[in-house]
């Protein structure tokens, strides 16, 4: 039977079926975030038609009569299919062999051999191909073999999940040393026992052009109403020749179809090799009112004989993102439906303090989103395994801005600084310093184990909490060292966040533990910075949470509001002294959820209060005079 939670394939591994319930251990979590990468495009696909094909087979019509299926074990051979589960690749059919559907113990071990094909007159073959391959222990072997008219010879193998429905990996193999007369490829995938599956689609033999561009990808897809924002397009070479100068347009339309942006950037010394990308920046600026509008980027080359593959267009949604949220709340991400009331990828919030959720609605992205926060008053998420960022707004609708260049990980956290926006993988931390999205690594995490989640305070701290040892971290930005602070006291399971009150500094955390057997608790945590102890606010919930992004609590920290307010000593044991030039008539305590623990009156310009019924952890005071109510951030200790 096939596995039901399509949306936790990967990250979390768990595999439940009618008949039993697969739970992998944290050290396998860590070897799976550690070996998963991304899903990167080689864009061949775009080639000019002109190209000179041998092979095409899409499998739209199923196995053709020409392939030929060897099913080695008996137990479970390739397949043409419309669609896994609602899946495609690319929105057509394809090919498979599915491991998951033999069952336990049924080892799968089958071959699909394509037709015979001359390329022997060939100068050069280039073989592509779409895929997913989708492991559960990493046992199973995908291989991708030629035979050179004597032997099959191996070019593609792996063992290591690659690729996802809708955004399958693309491989391109220079099989030129091995052309003959009697030329077959041959995809075989075998030690499968219980595993997942392997899909192929676009299966491709051919030469390409000597002069061929094309644009295959622009940049970005959305953003903030009446601001500036850089464009960029992808230039990739399918042809033969290296090419230096070319000259790339990029154009904006409206709804209407008038043009409201158009400029030519002449490049000059690319050295842009054959399958190679490189990327083209604009030197203007656009900046638009909201609406919808189309993004077209060209490329114009000598000697390209063939232009179908010359622009690329995408749409650019211009939204005022800025007006759509509200203090007062946590948004968050449904990453899994555990009590199967529907609500999985919807936007949902949590109101503080009481933590009480409402479900805003479903969010239109490939694949769930794994980490978020607010950059600059856009509230963005990291969509997994393909590192794509998403603007939402408080609507609940999500656009593509871009992808996240430079990390061959898997994103687990992200958190937007005055110095840069910071993204960790399970043991790295990175610097995002350019609107492009590009990244500089900053440094290893060296003493923690799985980050999955990333915050900062109102100072700019850095915090992380850790899958393998359910404890929060502190994480230097220049170095990535993380030093540990204390242990959460929740057994942290798969994709969740933390994320830091702007307004306060104070951390929360949408923390999740499930372990396999239907037992699912999750819901919305306050997080001491000086303790790491976590304390569930509200009810517990039961669905998977994956983001914790707050735009701001109206309980804002001012230390300048009320004149010649004096604190001290803070941090404290237990007696505070309270001293301004103003008339203090009332001083409360507030915890980090917003709840008032103790409440004293006074009349004068001096007071004391006394925390010694109040446990360590950071508090807030609300200072009321006969002017104005101010607040202060304060640590008993």
């Amino acid at each position: 039977m096939k596995k039901t939670i399509t949306l936790l394939m990967s990250f979390v591994l768990v595999a439940l079926t009618a008949q039993n319930n697969r739970l992998l251990t944290k050290e396998a979590e860590r070897a799976y975030l550690n070996r998963v990468k991304p899903v990167e495009h080689h864009f061949d696909h775009l080639r000019s038609p002109n190209a000179t094909t041998y092979l095409s087979e899409n499998f739209d019509s199923g196995i053709p009569s020409s392939w030929t299926v060897v099913d080695n074990s008996g137990n479970g051979p390739w397949m043409g299919v419309t669609d896994y589960n609602g899946n495609t690749l690319d929105g057509t059919p394809f090919v498979m062999t599915d491991s998951d559907a033999a069952g336990q113990g049924n080892t799968i071990d089958t071959e699909l051999h394509s037709p015979v094909v001359d390329i022997s007159a060939a100068n050069v073959v280039f073989l592509s191909f779409d895929h997913y391959f989708e492991t559960n222990t990493g046992a199973d072997v995908a291989d991708v073999d030629v035979f050179d008219g004597t032997q099959w010879v191996n070019v593609y193998t792996t063992s290591s999940g690659i690729g996802a429905w809708g955004s399958p990996d693309h491989q391109l193999i220079d099989v030129t040393a091995y052309k003959n007369v009697n030329f077959q490829v041959r995809f075989h995938h075998y030690n499968a026992d219980w595993e997942w599956y392997w899909a192929v689609d676009n299966v491709m033999l051919y030469t390409p052009d000597d002069n061929d561009l094309a644009i295959v990808d622009v940049f970005p897809g959305t953003f903030q109403a009446n601001q500036d924002f850089a464009l960029k397009a992808t230039v990739f070479n399918p042809g033969l020749n290296v090419q230096n100068d070319f000259d790339v347009t990029f154009s904006i339309s409206d709804a209407t179809n008038t043009e409201v942006f158009n400029e030519t950037i002449n490049v000059t010394g690319a050295t842009l090799g054959s399958v190679g990308a490189y990327e083209v920046i604009s030197t203007a600026t656009a900046n638009l009112p909201v609406g919808t509008y189309t993004l077209t980027a060209s490329v114009a080359l000598s000697g390209d004989a063939d232009n179908t593959n010359d622009s690329y267009t995408a749409p650019l949604n211009i939204v005022d993102y800025a007006s759509s949220y509200a203090m007062d709340k946590v948004y968050s991400f449904i990453a899994f439906d555990a009590d199967l009331s529907g609500n999985e990828n919807n936007l949902s919030t949590f109101d503080l303090p009481s933590a009480a959720t409402t479900d805003v609605g479903p969010l239109s992205t490939n694949d769930f989103l794994i980490a978020g926060d607010f950059i600059d008053d856009f509230l963005v998420g990291v969509e997994y395994a393909t590192n794509n960022l998403y603007f939402i707004d408080g609507t609940g609708s999500a656009y593509k801005y871009g992808k996240i260049s430079g990390i061959s990980d898997v994103i687990t956290g992200i958190v937007g600084t005055s110095s840069g926006v910071y993204v960790t993988t399970a043991t790295e931390l990175y610097i995002i310093t350019s609107p492009l999205l590009e990244v500089q690594p900053v440094g290893p995490m060296n003493n923690a184990g799985i980050i999955i989640g990333l915050a900062k305070d109102d100072n700019e701290n850095l915090f992380g909490i850790d899958l393998s040892d359910d404890n929060l971290y502190s994480i230097d930005k220049t170095t990535g060292n993380s030093s540990i602070i204390g242990a959460l006291g929740v057994d942290l399971n798969y994709a969740q966040d933390i994320g830091g009150d702007p307004s306060t500094g104070n951390l929360y955390g949408t923390l999740y533990f499930g372990d396999g057997n239907g037992n699912n608790s999750s819901g919305l945590y306050s997080i001491d910075k000086t303790t790491g102890t976590a304390s569930l606010l509200g009810n517990v919930q039961a669905d998977e949470y994956s983001i914790c992004a707050i735009y701001g609590t109206t309980l804002s920290i001012s230390d300048n509001v009320i004149e010649g307010l004096k604190v001290y000593p803070n941090p404290t044991n237990n007696v505070l002294l309270l001293k301004a030039e103003e008339n203090i008539l009332n001083v409360s305590v507030v915890n980090i959820a917003g709840q008032t623990l103790m409440s004293q009156d006074t009349n004068g310009m001096s007071t004391q209060i006394d925390l010694g019924n109040l446990p360590a952890g950071n508090y807030i005071l609300k200072i009321t005079t006969d002017k104005t109510v101010g607040t202060k951030q304060i640590i008993k200790k």
